[in-house]
């Protein structure tokens, strides 16, 4: 600290990463000046992106200094006003998704444009994918263009890093060492959530390619902190979880985390689909923190049809006590665990697709629908040793989250 106040430096980067940056500036001044020009940036180049900024004097104390900080920046998100860029008069024509003014047309493909628009497709046009395993073309990704186009997001977020942060910290509250254990847990942070296990995605991938699948690739989102946003094949997410939580290593490292995915269309909205992966992570998160988050948890969703409630509706109103989701991925939850999950849908898939989809029918149905459905199957399948409880709760739940998945993560060759 003492260095930075002697160097010609006017600021100095404590923390990016997450939506989050923290500055140290030499003085007030500075801090108004650069404000103005970072909000200035902001208008002209995104258009519609707004910043909440927060700053609090330096007292020495970086822990105190932190805290008052974070309870700024709390009371300016709750009441600061949003401001819109600009409005509209009645004879304006608008985007009629952002309400935003139209300032541009493409005569070729009949696009009007707004600002905001503008500056998509030119970010979109200036992005260069030189690696094999990477698209930026969402087609590429699909099974087979035309026939088959179930795509998968996996929205995958650490567990509880605040509380880790604050862990590495500590008592300390000089502002070099803290500023330092703030970086240092920055660095591993990326590498253990994001670095490690992309390097290891792509590894399986391009195995995967070199046996045939040609769909073995992927889109990246967002990889940056703990959170990994990619987009898929459907039919490559149980692989991509597996390599993931295997490298994390949560065993030895103490890293934990949750995977959110959302299975969809590829023409459908991707807004709308992103929130419902981000929501099946938050449900994985919820079960965490019974296990005082030291625990990875993975939940999936298909997204059919139009996409008109959150995922917290859909359970509650179409599949409350249906389903065993979200899964545990290093131990049981409520009697569940993921590898548990995989090993029981891979065994179950020799009563044939038919069958598993008839006995999910039946588990929406009705106790008594099921229960018939059971002694059809048990009887017909006696010689290979097949038996399945009807008074087995686990059992059922599971059923009715294999059908949701079986024809893209079970099914054999020939059944597809």
């Amino acid at each position: 600290m003492e260095e930075f106040e002697a160097s010609d430096c006017s600021a100095e980067v404590v923390y990016i990463g997450g939506g989050n940056l923290m500055v140290i500036y030499k003085n007030e001044e500075i801090y108004r000046k650069a404000n103005r020009i970072f909000s200035r940036m902001l208008l002209d180049e995104t258009w519609t992106v707004n910043a909440v900024v927060s700053c609090v004097s330096v007292s020495g104390d970086f822990k105190a200094d932190r805290a008052e900080l974070y309870r700024q920046n709390a009371i300016n998100k709750s009441t600061g006003s949003i401001n819109v860029p600009c409005s509209v008069l009645p004879f304006t024509q608008v985007d009629m998704r952002t309400y935003m003014p139209i300032v541009e047309k493409n005569k070729y493909k009949q696009d009007s444009l707004s600002c905001e628009s503008v500056c998509k497709y030119k970010a979109y046009d200036d992005i260069d994918i030189k690696e094999e395993l990477s698209t930026i073309y969402l087609d590429e990704l699909t099974t087979e263009k035309g026939k088959e186009s179930l795509l998968a997001i996996i929205y995958i977020d650490g567990n509880n890093m605040g509380a880790k942060l604050r862990d590495k910290i500590g008592d300390e509250h000089d502002y070099d060492k803290c500023i330092n254990a703030l970086r240092r847990f920055s660095e591993k942070t990326a590498h253990d959530f994001v670095e490690a296990p992309i390097s290891a995605i792509e590894k399986t991938l391009l195995e995967m390619q070199n046996a045939g699948i040609s769909y073995a690739k992927y889109r990246k989102v967002i990889a940056g902190g703990d959170e990994i946003t990619l987009i898929c094949n459907a039919r490559i997410v149980p692989e991509i979880l597996d390599v993931y939580f295997s490298t994390l290593d949560s065993k030895n490292s103490n890293n934990y985390a949750c995977a959110g995915v959302a299975i969809f269309h590829s023409h459908a909205p991707f807004a709308d689909v992103y929130e419902i992966a981000e929501q099946c992570c938050e449900s994985g998160k919820k079960c965490s923190r019974k296990y005082g988050s030291n625990a990875n948890f993975i939940d999936f969703h298909y997204c059919r049809a139009g996409i008109t409630n959150d995922m917290e509706i859909v359970r509650d109103k179409q599949e409350k006590e249906l389903t065993a989701r979200p899964y545990r991925v290093d131990g049981e939850h409520n009697g569940y665990s993921y590898p548990e999950f995989i090993e029981f849908a891979n065994e179950i898939k020799e009563i044939g697709r038919a069958n598993i989809k008839e006995l999910a029918a039946a588990v929406i149905k009705g106790e008594s629908y099921y229960r018939f459905e059971i002694e059809r199957i048990n009887s017909r399948f006696k010689d290979k040793n097949i038996h399945i409880d009807s008074k087995d709760e686990r059992s059922r739940k599971m059923i009715f989250d294999t059908a949701q998945v079986y024809d893209l993560w079970f099914a054999g060759e020939e059944e597809n």
